[in-house]
């Protein structure tokens, strides 16, 4: 995990030889901004060539790592962009129960240490070993995406998410699409079966002054609770 987090720092949070302040905080996401940036992109004249050639060579460095992942993560050029992305992973016990989760988001500004949360993924495990592993893009600008997985015992999920400035966000799980504007943190409870159950919850760690306290609200939700009396994982 050290590693791929590693990757995320070199490849995704890279300083840019040349910055654009074109952020969420400072402008209007209408669908003619959308546009417009769209098609900075496809324009050539305004790729960030040493940002692409610095994504080539982590490619080379790592491609099995960068394989791995439900979605290949090739190189690809991109206008010059000012955005910085999040991912957090944490574990936490609810009654015995151990789920792990993790936490997309972006940063108001490059310079700034405030996240703005966007997805808050929690999957029920009871596997002290299981292996999660995520990859947080800003190169979809002004998109945030991530894609990752999560092994553990007789249980395998792959996911994909991504969100728009303008308000809509979707995250697939194994092919389970969940629409994002109806609650941006998700529980995953897997079944013997290899069937899983699943709540959508309209909250966000950014309601609370810390991850603990976000946790303790969520633990108490009586779906949770629910949940975990008949969980037969």
């Amino acid at each position: 995990m050290r590693t791929l987090i590693l990757i995320t720092i070199v490849s995704f949070f890279a300083c840019q030889p040349e910055k654009q302040t074109l952020n969420s905080k400072d402008q209007s996401w209408s669908i003619e901004k959308l546009k417009e940036i769209s098609e900075r992109h496809l324009d050539s004249s305004n790729w960030d060539h040493e940002l692409y050639h610095q994504d080539i060579a982590t490619y080379q460095k790592y491609p099995e790592i960068l394989k791995s992942y439900p979605l290949n993560k090739s190189p690809f050029p991109v206008a010059t962009y000012d955005y910085a992305v999040s991912s957090t992973p944490f574990d936490f016990e609810i009654n015995d129960f151990l789920f792990k989760g993790i936490n997309f988001g972006e940063f108001e500004s490059p310079d700034s240490d405030t996240v703005r949360n966007k997805l808050c993924l929690m999957v029920l495990t009871n596997d002290h070993d299981a292996e999660e592993s995520s990859l947080v893009e800003s190169r979809n600008y002004p998109y945030l995406t991530a894609q990752g997985f999560f092994k553990f015992k007789n249980h395998k999920y792959d996911w994909v998410f991504a969100s728009s400035p303008d308000g809509y966000s979707t995250l697939m799980l194994n092919m389970k699409l969940f629409d994002l504007r109806f609650g941006e943190t998700i529980l995953i409870f897997p079944q013997k079966d290899q069937s899983f159950h699943y709540l959508q919850l309209n909250e966000s760690p950014d309601n609370y002054n810390s991850i603990d306290a976000f946790i303790e609200s969520v633990s108490n939700y009586h779906k949770v609770v629910e949940q975990l009396n008949i969980s037969n994982i």
